[in-house]
Protein backbone atom coordinates (compact mmCIF):
# COMPACT_ATOMS: atom_id res chain seq x y z
CA UNK A 1 0.00 0.00 0.00
CA UNK A 2 1.36 3.35 -0.94
CA UNK A 3 2.28 6.33 1.85
CA UNK A 4 -1.13 8.26 0.43
CA UNK A 5 -3.78 5.59 0.40
CA UNK A 6 -2.44 4.77 3.87
CA UNK A 7 -3.11 8.36 4.80
CA UNK A 8 -6.41 7.89 3.22
CA UNK A 9 -7.24 4.66 4.83
CA UNK A 10 -5.99 5.96 8.03
CA UNK A 11 -8.67 9.45 7.91
CA UNK A 12 -10.30 8.70 11.78
CA UNK A 13 -6.45 8.75 13.17
CA UNK A 14 -5.65 11.77 11.16
CA UNK A 15 -9.01 13.50 12.33
CA UNK A 16 -7.62 12.38 15.84
CA UNK A 17 -4.10 14.28 15.28
CA UNK A 18 -6.18 17.05 14.08
CA UNK A 19 -8.10 17.68 16.71
CA UNK A 20 -5.89 19.72 19.27
CA UNK A 21 -5.44 22.07 16.52
CA UNK A 22 -9.60 23.00 16.65
CA UNK A 23 -9.61 23.03 20.00
CA UNK A 24 -6.77 25.25 20.22
CA UNK A 25 -7.99 27.58 17.79
CA UNK A 26 -11.77 27.53 19.72
CA UNK A 27 -10.85 28.08 22.86
CA UNK A 28 -7.94 30.12 22.02
CA UNK A 29 -8.65 33.26 23.57
CA UNK A 30 -9.76 31.87 26.99
CA UNK A 31 -6.38 30.13 27.46
CA UNK A 32 -4.20 32.60 29.60
CA UNK A 33 -0.97 33.94 28.54
CA UNK A 34 1.09 31.70 31.24
CA UNK A 35 0.35 28.29 31.63
CA UNK A 36 1.53 25.00 33.45
CA UNK A 37 3.16 22.62 30.70
CA UNK A 38 4.80 20.12 33.10
CA UNK A 39 3.55 18.13 36.49
CA UNK A 40 5.73 16.67 39.12
CA UNK A 41 5.47 13.17 40.37
CA UNK A 42 2.63 14.65 42.72
CA UNK A 43 0.75 16.19 40.05
CA UNK A 44 1.87 19.80 41.23
CA UNK A 45 2.73 22.02 38.11
CA UNK A 46 6.30 22.45 38.46
CA UNK A 47 7.00 24.02 34.34
CA UNK A 48 5.03 26.77 32.73
CA UNK A 49 5.09 28.29 29.08
CA UNK A 50 3.69 31.61 27.65
CA UNK A 51 0.96 31.13 25.36
CA UNK A 52 2.68 30.69 21.50
CA UNK A 53 4.14 28.13 19.87
CA UNK A 54 4.93 25.87 23.13
CA UNK A 55 1.41 24.89 23.38
CA UNK A 56 0.98 23.29 19.81
CA UNK A 57 4.36 21.31 20.70
CA UNK A 58 2.93 18.14 21.61
CA UNK A 59 0.44 18.06 18.86
CA UNK A 60 3.33 18.51 16.03
CA UNK A 61 5.41 15.71 18.19
CA UNK A 62 2.28 13.44 18.10
CA UNK A 63 1.82 14.36 13.77
CA UNK A 64 5.91 13.48 14.00
CA UNK A 65 5.44 9.92 15.36
CA UNK A 66 2.09 8.68 13.26
CA UNK A 67 3.99 9.76 9.92
CA UNK A 68 6.66 7.63 11.04
CA UNK A 69 5.12 5.13 11.75
CA UNK A 70 3.22 5.29 7.91
CA UNK A 71 6.78 5.52 6.97
CA UNK A 72 8.10 2.27 8.31
CA UNK A 73 7.32 0.47 5.93
CA UNK A 74 9.06 2.15 2.98
CA UNK A 75 12.59 2.89 4.93
CA UNK A 76 12.99 -1.16 6.60
CA UNK A 77 15.82 -2.40 4.90
CA UNK A 78 14.27 -5.65 4.96
CA UNK A 79 10.82 -4.82 4.02
CA UNK A 80 9.04 -6.95 7.03
CA UNK A 81 7.39 -3.84 8.24
CA UNK A 82 4.18 -4.47 6.23
CA UNK A 83 1.65 -0.98 6.75
CA UNK A 84 -1.39 -3.38 7.32
CA UNK A 85 0.07 -5.69 10.13
CA UNK A 86 -2.71 -5.51 12.65
CA UNK A 87 -0.06 -4.38 15.01
CA UNK A 88 1.17 -1.16 13.05
CA UNK A 89 -2.26 -0.06 12.75
CA UNK A 90 -3.05 -0.30 15.94
CA UNK A 91 0.22 1.59 17.17
CA UNK A 92 -0.70 3.95 13.98
CA UNK A 93 -4.07 4.95 15.38
CA UNK A 94 -3.59 4.58 19.28
CA UNK A 95 -0.18 6.77 20.00
CA UNK A 96 -1.99 9.56 18.34
CA UNK A 97 -5.37 9.07 20.49
CA UNK A 98 -2.92 8.68 23.46
CA UNK A 99 -1.06 11.97 23.05
CA UNK A 100 -4.41 13.95 22.01
CA UNK A 101 -5.89 12.84 25.06
CA UNK A 102 -3.25 13.84 27.46
CA UNK A 103 -3.15 17.41 25.24
CA UNK A 104 -6.94 17.85 26.14
CA UNK A 105 -6.23 16.92 29.65
CA UNK A 106 -3.70 19.79 29.65
CA UNK A 107 -5.99 22.07 27.54
CA UNK A 108 -9.02 21.52 30.16
CA UNK A 109 -6.45 22.62 33.02
CA UNK A 110 -5.19 25.80 30.86
CA UNK A 111 -9.27 26.77 30.93
CA UNK A 112 -9.41 26.80 34.77
CA UNK A 113 -10.82 23.10 35.76
CA UNK A 114 -8.50 21.61 37.75
CA UNK A 115 -7.60 17.65 36.79
CA UNK A 116 -5.29 15.58 38.37
CA UNK A 117 -2.89 15.12 34.94
CA UNK A 118 -0.41 12.62 36.64
CA UNK A 119 -3.08 10.06 37.88
CA UNK A 120 -4.88 10.36 34.65
CA UNK A 121 -1.48 10.34 32.70
CA UNK A 122 -0.53 7.02 34.63
CA UNK A 123 -4.56 5.36 33.64
CA UNK A 124 -3.57 6.24 30.02
CA UNK A 125 -0.19 4.95 30.25
CA UNK A 126 -1.42 1.43 31.81
CA UNK A 127 -4.42 1.26 29.17
CA UNK A 128 -1.93 1.78 26.45
CA UNK A 129 0.50 -0.93 27.58
CA UNK A 130 -2.41 -3.19 28.18
CA UNK A 131 -3.90 -2.37 24.47
CA UNK A 132 -0.53 -2.72 23.00
CA UNK A 133 0.59 -5.60 24.62
CA UNK A 134 -2.60 -7.25 22.92
CA UNK A 135 -1.72 -6.30 19.20
CA UNK A 136 2.70 -6.93 19.64
CA UNK A 137 1.50 -10.86 19.94
CA UNK A 138 0.82 -10.67 16.25
CA UNK A 139 3.84 -7.86 15.32
CA UNK A 140 6.27 -9.45 12.32
CA UNK A 141 9.33 -8.64 12.38
CA UNK A 142 10.86 -5.48 11.71
CA UNK A 143 13.63 -2.73 12.62
CA UNK A 144 11.37 -0.27 13.99
CA UNK A 145 8.51 -1.85 16.39
CA UNK A 146 8.50 -3.88 18.95
CA UNK A 147 10.86 -5.73 21.57
CA UNK A 148 13.96 -5.62 19.09
CA UNK A 149 16.82 -6.95 20.58
CA UNK A 150 20.10 -8.26 18.62
CA UNK A 151 18.41 -11.98 19.41
CA UNK A 152 15.02 -11.21 18.26
CA UNK A 153 16.05 -9.53 15.13
CA UNK A 154 18.32 -12.74 14.15
CA UNK A 155 15.65 -15.22 14.54
CA UNK A 156 12.11 -14.97 14.00
CA UNK A 157 11.18 -17.70 15.94
CA UNK A 158 12.78 -16.05 18.62
CA UNK A 159 11.01 -12.43 17.45
CA UNK A 160 7.39 -14.85 17.81
CA UNK A 161 8.61 -16.00 21.23
CA UNK A 162 9.60 -13.20 22.73
CA UNK A 163 6.81 -11.36 21.66
CA UNK A 164 4.48 -13.59 22.75
CA UNK A 165 6.06 -13.34 26.02
CA UNK A 166 6.07 -9.87 26.06
CA UNK A 167 2.91 -9.06 25.15
CA UNK A 168 1.32 -11.11 27.63
CA UNK A 169 3.54 -9.44 29.88
CA UNK A 170 2.76 -5.88 29.09
CA UNK A 171 -1.22 -6.60 29.09
CA UNK A 172 -0.95 -8.52 32.67
CA UNK A 173 1.65 -6.06 33.77
CA UNK A 174 -0.59 -2.84 32.44
CA UNK A 175 -3.79 -4.13 34.21
CA UNK A 176 -1.78 -4.61 37.48
CA UNK A 177 -0.03 -1.07 37.21
CA UNK A 178 -3.85 0.40 36.23
CA UNK A 179 -5.25 -1.42 39.64
CA UNK A 180 -2.76 -0.13 42.00
CA UNK A 181 -3.40 3.44 41.01
CA UNK A 182 -5.63 4.42 43.59
CA UNK A 183 -3.97 2.67 46.37
CA UNK A 184 -1.09 4.34 47.01
CA UNK A 185 0.56 8.29 47.25
CA UNK A 186 1.49 9.86 44.09
CA UNK A 187 5.45 9.29 45.20
CA UNK A 188 5.03 5.54 45.87
CA UNK A 189 2.98 4.94 42.97
CA UNK A 190 5.77 6.91 40.66
CA UNK A 191 8.35 3.93 42.23
CA UNK A 192 5.63 1.14 41.47
CA UNK A 193 5.18 2.23 37.97
CA UNK A 194 9.37 2.68 37.39
CA UNK A 195 9.84 -0.86 38.06
CA UNK A 196 6.65 -2.02 37.17
CA UNK A 197 7.80 -0.69 33.54
CA UNK A 198 11.50 -1.98 33.89
CA UNK A 199 10.09 -5.55 34.52
CA UNK A 200 8.32 -5.17 31.31
CA UNK A 201 10.88 -4.09 29.45
CA UNK A 202 13.62 -6.49 30.82
CA UNK A 203 12.17 -9.52 31.10
CA UNK A 204 10.96 -9.92 27.51
CA UNK A 205 15.06 -8.67 26.52
CA UNK A 206 16.26 -11.85 29.23
CA UNK A 207 13.96 -14.04 28.07
CA UNK A 208 14.94 -13.52 23.89
CA UNK A 209 19.30 -13.81 25.27
CA UNK A 210 17.57 -17.14 26.83
CA UNK A 211 16.38 -18.31 23.72
CA UNK A 212 19.28 -17.39 21.86
CA UNK A 213 21.32 -19.63 23.44
CA UNK A 214 19.31 -22.19 23.74
CA UNK A 215 19.33 -22.00 20.09
CA UNK A 216 22.87 -21.48 19.52
CA UNK A 217 22.96 -24.49 21.55
CA UNK A 218 21.10 -26.95 19.65
CA UNK A 219 22.63 -25.69 16.52
CA UNK A 220 25.88 -26.87 17.94
CA UNK A 221 24.49 -30.41 19.13
CA UNK A 222 23.10 -30.46 15.58
CA UNK A 223 26.72 -29.89 13.98
CA UNK A 224 28.12 -32.58 16.54
CA UNK A 225 25.89 -34.99 15.10
CA UNK A 226 26.38 -34.73 11.71
CA UNK A 227 30.49 -34.93 12.16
Amino acid sequence: MKFTQTLVKDWPALLILLAPFVLLAIFWGRIPETVPTHWGIDGEADGFSTKGASLFLLPLISIGVYLLLVAVPYIDPKGKSASEQKAMRAFRWFIPLLMTAIFVMMLVQWLGTPVDIGTIVFIIMSVMFMVLGNYMQTLKPNYFVGLRTPWTLESEDIWRKTHRLGGRLWVAGGLVLLALIYFFSARTYFVIYMVGVAVMAIVPMVYSFVLYLREKEEATRNEGMKE
